[in-house]
C-alpha cells in the first residue's frame, strides 16, 4: 500500500508535525509512505496540517482511498489505528 504524504505550509503550526509523522511511520512499518509528486496516484493520503484551518491544497492529488487530514497531535493514536486497518 502506498500512502502519499503532504504537509501544509506550516504558517501556524501548533505541534511538531515531523515528530507526528515519525511516530506514524514507526507504527505503520508495512506502509510505503511517499511525499506526494505530480501525476502519481496513491492508495491513501496523509495530509499533515499544523492547525484547525487545514488549508493544505490537495485538489490536484490523485487518491483512490481514504484521505487523513491531521490538524492536532491528539489524532496520533486514532490515525495509526485507522492506517493499520487499511
Amino acid at each position: 500500500m502506498i500512502c502519499g504524504v503532504k504537509y501544509c505550509g506550516g504558517c501556524n503550526s501548533r505541534y511538531h508535525r515531523t515528530k507526528f509523522f515519525d511516530h506514524v511511520k514507526e507504527a505503520c512499518g508495512n506502509v510505503d509512505f511517499q511525499y506526494v509528486r505530480p501525476d502519481t496516484e496513491y492508495d491513501h493520503l496523509l495530509v499533515i496540517c499544523g492547525c484547525l484551518s487545514r488549508c493544505a491544497d490537495i485538489s490536484s492529488i490523485m487518491v483512490r482511498g481514504k484521505t487523513f487530514k491531521i490538524f492536532d497531535e491528539s489524532q496520533l493514536e486514532q490515525t495509526v489505528e485507522e492506517i493499520q486497518r487499511l
